[in-house]
């Protein structure tokens, strides 16, 4: 049995997967729910459900604050984000903070059913939002030390894939051209780019930025 915990503003949403999932038919049981987080950390047992089915926009938080509460309080509980939000920038940005898969709101029955077993059993689901040509790229991003950036070096990166020279990049955040140069090539070493455009196509296929 598939023990869940929603959180989730929405009581119409929890009804709704209560009705659809019944434990004896497909081993699925909403064995309770919070409004928010703050309510879900009082209120839930780890010892009483195995996954968290959690909305990505709960009024009165911000998602990344809410997943990195889940996680202090309850550690290696999988967190799955349920949500209407199709931005592959928020899988991305959820997927990044831990979250283990990202399904949507207009998903069927089965689709979240085969997404909790799989979970269940360990695995990081990706439900088809990025396109099947990038979804490699993706895993391995998030598996190779080489692509992970500092908030720092992201937002050097992002500059340049938005078009802006490196001179213009040194005025934004106010430094020399000389420093500017050097973190960017040490971004592009860390990720054997030969130059910025090459550096930004290996962020970008790579679902990095």
């Amino acid at each position: 049995m598939i023990r869940v915990f929603t959180i989730e503003d929405h009581p119409i949403i929890i009804t709704g997967l209560r009705s659809i999932f019944r434990p004896v038919r497909d081993g699925i049981e909403i064995i309770g729910s919070a409004s928010n987080v703050d309510e879900a950390i009082t209120a839930a047992d780890p010892s009483l459900f195995d996954i968290f089915l959690l909305d990505l926009w709960i009024p009165g938080s911000h998602p990344l604050q809410n997943m990195k509460k889940i996680k202090e309080h309850f550690p290696g509980k999988p967190i799955v984000i349920f949500t209407s939000e199709d931005s592959t920038l928020w899988q991305r940005k959820m997927f990044e903070a831990g979250a283990i898969a990202y399904l949507l709101k207009s998903s069927e029955r089965n689709e979240i059913r085969q997404t909790l077993e799989k979970v269940f059993q360990g695995m990081t689901v990706f439900t088809g939002m990025i396109e099947p040509e990038r979804e490699q790229a993706f895993r391995a991003g998030f598996a190779d030390p080489r692509f992970i950036l500092t908030p720092n070096q992201k937002e050097y990166v992002i500059f340049l894939a938005n078009g802006l020279a490196q001179q213009e990049i040194a005025e934004k955040k106010n430094l020399s051209l000389s420093t500017v140069e050097k973190t960017i090539k040490i971004i592009r070493e860390k990720c054997s780019a030969r130059n910025n455009t090459e550096l930004v196509k290996i962020l970008f296929e790579r679902g990095i930025i």
